[in-house]
């Protein structure tokens, strides 16, 4: 019987400069490089595929509301609702947050090569993070007007302008 492969042991030391030299780079953006400024179809293709998410989320959590005509007439309609949209809006801020800070991107951004950073090409800080939250859930509540000042020069949205970051190619 031959040995498993946790069990066998080096016979020489690894360098691991030579290793990493050697491994593809890994999707990080560097400070001073040149950036590609994202197009406007593909970040609202991303949107909407993030968006997706969460409406799948409310659609698979909604068995567990009540089974009764919600006429909102009553105040008990009224706190079941909005605890059910708060949730739905916190694992939102959570995903966000996490996403753009761990990684850059979200789940539509990873499928349409899409990285979050700052104007100078930095990766996004928590506290911006958070100001892109609240600026993405307030363009979407204004009906979609906050993502419409993307096409003023600047190609910046309400999110972008109120974060400090913009969204770049990843290449």
């Amino acid at each position: 019987m031959g040995t498993r492969f946790d069990e066998i042991e080096l016979l020489r030391p690894i360098d691991l400069a030579a290793v990493a030299a050697s491994a593809p780079a890994l999707e990080q953006l560097s400070v001073g490089a040149p950036l590609e400024s994202a197009s406007r179809f593909r970040r609202s293709l991303a949107f909407l595929t993030d968006l997706s998410l969460f409406v799948a989320l409310a659609l698979a959590l909604s068995p567990l509301l009540p089974a009764r005509d919600l006429s909102m007439s009553n105040f008990s309609d009224w706190v079941l609702l909005s605890g059910f949209a708060g949730f739905v809006l916190l694992v939102s801020f959570y995903y966000f947050l996490y996403s753009w800070v761990v990684w850059g991107k979200t789940i539509g951004g990873a499928i349409f090569d899409l990285r979050v950073a700052d104007v100078s090409g930095a990766p996004i800080d928590f506290r911006n993070a958070a100001r892109r939250w609240a600026g993405t859930i307030l363009a979407a509540l204004t009906g979609g007007l906050g993502f419409l000042i993307a096409l003023l020069p600047g190609a910046r949205s309400l999110p972008d302008r109120m974060s400090g970051s913009r969204c770049y190619l990843v290449r």
